[in-house]
């Protein structure tokens, strides 16, 4: 005789759904066109991601290249070589953390150029992943 506990085989798969607020939707949807923007006030200068102060400020074509300041391992992507990289992406004042797709982490320098990839986004892109620029 067996006895049933109540106990099912459910998977747990939360839907999450909420607005990135009026400057974090529109930064997201120019960048899935190809486009990176800053956001540029008074008090900050051009930010990207943009940050909100609460003041009036405009949309400023910013990048595609950025360049490196400082980068550490990834753990957290298996499918691929990346490393998350603090860089200053070109017309913007401040800096911003990305990804960095490399085969050797060593190949990464301070100060040298990345480019956007606008190739590699999904749904949960807030930022394009960067690498190494091409040598001109």
């Amino acid at each position: 005789m067996s006895v049933d506990l109540g106990v099912r085989n459910l998977r747990w798969q939360p839907h999450f759904r909420h607005s990135a607020g009026r400057l974090g939707s529109h930064f997201i949807r120019a960048m899935r066109e190809g486009r990176l923007l800053g956001w540029k006030t008074p008090s900050l200068g051009v930010t990207a991601p943009p940050i909100d102060t609460g003041e009036a400020g405009e949309w400023v074509d910013i990048g595609p290249n950025a360049t490196l300041l400082a980068c550490v391992p990834n753990d957290s992507v298996t499918s691929t070589q990346s490393v998350l990289a603090m860089v200053k992406i070109d017309g913007a004042d401040a800096v911003t953390l990305v990804h960095v797709a490399c085969e050797d982490r060593a190949e990464l320098l301070p100060g040298m150029t990345l480019t956007a990839r606008f190739d590699v986004l999904n749904a949960a892109s807030t930022l394009p992943a960067f690498q190494v620029a091409p040598s001109s």
